[in-house]
């Protein structure tokens, strides 16, 4: 849990807002689910480990209740207990925080602020899958980044590796614990004991690749109709893509596999250079909303906030046109000076007034992500303007100063 100050919260509201008008455009409406939910409706989908994870409380009549680890369960639930028929596809987007217990040694975090979006009710699943995708990618883009990659899995081509594999579900589970953690000496351990002459095809196949031929020869190998069907969606997921000018962002990636146990089909995570956490990640859970009642295919993703702001670097994300009003000689009383701030404000400018008498006006108003600081005169319809940038001073009259700011625009 942390506290977020000014300066890291404008600009975190600046990439929701730039998120919310793409969500928005592509007809996407925001929900908001309750941030506890019934320990018994939370943990449906959720996996054995991620029961672990949940922070829970005792409701007043003893009901165990839990803060919500993700929304796409929360969704979920709303979907199947309250959707019509009619009102399908749905689209919904949402800017929430979820809530993940972490053991106290770690120094992880708990609470993570995501945007994300959920496709519900499609029947084209490759179609639905491509929104999703394209959507992703232009937020992204919309933000600034550009060195980034969607890594593409399947649920079904694992499933099919393993059907290949001729494994039992016990060793199914074991695994895929070990890809789920990424652990390579563990998976070509245990393939060592199942059948070395698979350990390579497979090892191959859980290894990042952009090369779509090179995969295609792999896949060949693998007389397995899941894995086929599958390599054909992703194969079609992909050309649709490079038609809108993304294949430079998509790599495959089969060691993808989610703790959640209600993914159904495509899995993606996002990376960033110089960022070791994926920034967003999302999938197909097919299944997950038919625990709570409807029979409704969805697709979707979230975005993590606090990664994807420290993705962007030094980007300027926010330019607030703001002025730091000051009286070091108190020449004017605070009714004055409301006066003047209220006149500047009319011009669509932010007016922070410095009440405390101090010596180095500059370094506070830099810190406080002033632009201008505008000092009163002794004659109130004057002012001393300074620019924080260039250190540039002048002597305004308050008409001319308030029509140079409604002209002022970003450089």
């Amino acid at each position: 849990f942390r506290d977020i100050l000014p300066v890291e919260s404008a600009e975190r509201n600046e990439i929701k807002k730039i998120i919310g008008s793409i969500f928005r455009s592509w007809g996407y409406g925001e929900i908001k689910t309750p941030v506890m939910e019934y320990t018994e409706n939370i943990s449906i989908g959720v996996g054995k480990s991620w029961k672990e994870k949940l922070i829970n409380f005792i409701d007043t009549d003893g009901s165990l209740i839990s803060l919500r680890t993700d929304m796409t369960i929360p969704v979920a639930r709303l979907a199947g207990m309250r959707l019509n028929r009619n009102q399908l596809p749905a689209r919904f987007c949402y800017f929430s925080d979820v809530f993940r217990q972490k053991s106290s040694q770690t120094g992880d975090k708990r609470v993570f602020s995501q945007a994300g979006l959920e496709f519900l009710g499609s029947a084209e699943k490759l179609d639905a899958d491509l929104e999703i995708l394209i959507i992703m990618i232009r937020i992204l883009k919309s933000l600034g980044l550009d060195e980034f990659k969607a890594g593409i899995g399947h649920i079904g081509f694992i499933r099919g590796l393993f059907e290949w594999l001729g494994i039992d579900n016990d060793k199914k589970a074991e695994l895929k614990k070990y890809i789920v953690n990424k652990d390579f000496v563990m998976i070509g351990s245990f393939l060592d004991k199942i059948d070395r002459s698979k350990k390579k095809i497979f090892m191959s196949l859980m290894q990042p690749e952009n090369d779509i031929k090179r995969l295609s020869e792999i896949a060949a190998e693998i007389n397995n109709e899941e894995v086929s069907e599958v390599f054909k969606y992703l194969r079609d997921l992909c050309n649709m893509l490079e038609e809108q000018g993304y294949g430079k962002y998509i790599i495959f990636d089969f060691s993808i596999i989610k703790e959640f146990d209600y993914y159904t089909g495509l899995l993606f995570e996002i990376y960033s250079t110089g960022i070791t956490d994926t920034i967003g990640s999302g999938g197909r859970y097919d299944g997950l909303i038919r625990k709570f009642g409807a029979n409704i295919p969805a697709t979707g993703f979230a975005l993590d906030i606090d990664t994807l702001h420290g993705s962007l670097g030094d980007r300027q994300l926010v330019f607030e046109k703001k002025i730091m009003l000051a009286d070091p000689g108190r020449k004017a009383n605070m009714t004055e000076l409301i006066n003047i701030a209220d006149k500047i404000r009319n011009t669509g400018t932010d007016v922070e007034i410095l009440i405390d008498g101090v010596r180095d006006i500059k370094s506070i108003a830099v810190e406080k992500g002033c632009t201008i600081i505008a000092e009163a005169l002794k004659d109130l319809s004057k002012i001393k303007v300074t620019y924080c940038k260039n250190g540039n001073i002048g002597i305004r009259s308050i008409n001319s100063f308030l029509e140079e700011l409604k002209k002022w625009k970003k450089n």
